[in-house]
């Protein structure tokens, strides 16, 4: 397969796949805590529903700094996909030459049935649902221009030494049931203080990595590489069933609200307030984020140490399905020792994150910020490096209509605009809208989606559920005197 049909292939799917990366405009909205507890668990406490059931969701992101699309639009591109055509041709397809390390990232996501309890200083979550990732880093420029131009057709970088250092790539897939408790443990005037934690069981899949430490090379011609040196570790497993003992990750989250109101009392979604709820003037919170490994059992470990080989008939390689990591299994004699101790172990994408929400009108619009920083990976393990983000999201929320516009800064650098809307049950948003919506150059696509039950208020709150569909003479209508009030 040549790399244009490859990479219309991975367009396609990535705009056609049921399933971002972070969904940055569906994860602070107040009406949705089955997704803000995958930034941070403590967030579900004080939530505007007392019962949120998410019935599916599902969402694909996938960026690069390599090769992008150009004179196409992810929506056009996605309808000739979904009648199974294409206008794509060879001269749409371009690559960057500016940068001398290049870096791909993708993660998948699938929700099944979940749903989150809030009422007074408790609140609790199950989820179930998949994930997988795959993340390349430090692709030094030399193997970019071989993947673009080919190997023994590119004869401008033959017969030049060549040397790769701590690139890393790794890919699993999982499926996952999540436990979340979160808390609010001091409640002191207009101050709320919460915390909360996830508890995460694996199951899983596949899984595959390989980390090469150095590889120190020359391309003679169309048929001969001389390998100097070699020292990498790769691991590839494939389980023919879901692998019961994949694992386990845990998420930890604080929050803070600063109160409208004395919260001394306030017990958020219970009867005992009258199914009232105290709006925040901000918020802030503190978490952290996929701790943990998945595990894998059988796996097919290599571990290279080597020097001095030449490459015969190397573009006549054929690559071993059942182990694509065992390329230059001859040429070691210790193939089952390396750096890397716990080789059955990928680690996950572990992040960091901080908060920042803003009650900006009548607890109706607000503005968002957040952090992410991922973790890197130590030198002697296999793991994912979760991407850098810096967004800034406006959003007005109400219990039948969300609207968010997320502005993102991918890896600190790479400007996004997004946009997300709920409208009743059904969820819709991207991280790339101007890809989805005009010619551009596309280095990725993101969109996701869920369908969700929001159930406002606690079954004994039957006067407040009749007030609000009274309208405004109607008992058990509450009034909201704060500062914020709504008066739309």
């Amino acid at each position: 397969m040549n790399l244009l049909k490859a990479l219309t292939i991975v367009f396609l799917c990535t705009c056609n796949s049921a399933v971002g990366q972070n969904a940055f405009g569906a994860l602070h909205s107040n009406y949705t805590p089955t997704n803000s507890l995958y930034v941070n668990p403590s967030s579900i406490l004080d939530a505007k529903v007392w019962l949120d059931i998410n019935i599916v969701g599902a969402g694909v992101y996938l960026n690069n700094d390599f090769v992008h699309l150009n004179n196409h639009s992810l929506a056009s591109v996605a309808s000739e996909g979904a009648e199974g055509t294409s206008s794509i041709v060879e001269t749409d397809v371009d690559f960057n030459q500016s940068r001398k390390n290049y870096h791909m990232y993708n993660r998948n996501f699938v929700v099944a049935p979940s749903v989150v309890w809030s009422q007074g200083d408790h609140a609790a979550a199950l989820s179930i649902g998949g994930r997988s990732y795959t993340g390349l880093r430090k692709l030094p420029d030399f193997a970019a221009r071989f993947i673009e131009y080919g190997v023994p057709d590119y004869p401008a970088q033959h017969d030049i030494n060549y040397t790769a250092s701590n690139v890393r790539l790794a890919s699993l897939s999982f499926a996952e049931i999540k436990l979340t408790y979160a808390y609010t443990f001091l409640k002191k005037r207009r101050n709320m203080f919460m915390a909360g934690a996830t508890f995460s069981k694996f199951f899983s899949v596949a899984g595959g990595a390989a980390n090469i430490y150095n590889f120190n090379l020359l391309v003679d011609n169309d048929s001969i590489i001389d390998v100097f040196n070699l020292e990498a570790d790769a691991v590839y497993a494939w389980n023919k069933n879901i692998n019961a003992k994949g694992g386990w990750g845990m998420d930890f989250g604080f929050t803070f609200q600063k109160m409208l109101r004395d919260a001394t009392s306030y017990y958020p979604n219970s009867p005992k307030m009258g199914c009232t709820n105290i709006p925040y003037k901000y918020k802030i919170g503190l978490s952290i984020i996929d701790v943990g490994n998945v595990k894998f059992d059988p796996i097919l470990y290599q571990g290279y140490n080597f020097d001095q080989y030449t490459w015969l008939n190397y573009a006549d390689q054929e690559i071993n399905d059942d182990n694509p990591a065992d390329l230059f299994a001859p040429q070691e004699p210790d193939i089952g020792s390396g750096r890397v101790k716990n080789p059955n172990k990928i680690r996950l994408p572990t992040f960091v994150s901080a908060q920042f929400d803003y009650n900006l009108w009548a607890s109706r619009v607000y503005i968002n910020g957040t952090i992410i920083q991922g973790f890197g990976v130590a030198k002697n393990k296999f793991g994912l490096r979760h991407a850098n983000s810096l967004s800034v999201t406006p959003r007005f929320e109400s219990y039948w209509f969300d609207f968010a516009l997320p502005f993102s800064l991918y890896e600190y650098r790479h400007p996004q605009l997004g946009a997300s809307m709920r409208l009743g049950p059904l969820t819709l948003g991207t991280d790339k809208l101007i890809n989805w919506l005009f010619k551009s150059k596309i280095y990725g696509a993101d969109i996701y989606l869920y369908v969700k039950v929001p159930i406002r208020y606690h079954p004994s709150c039957k006067d407040r559920q009749k007030g609000q569909r009274g309208g405004r003479g109607k008992r058990g209508r509450s009034r909201d005197n704060s500062p914020t009030k709504c008066t739309i």
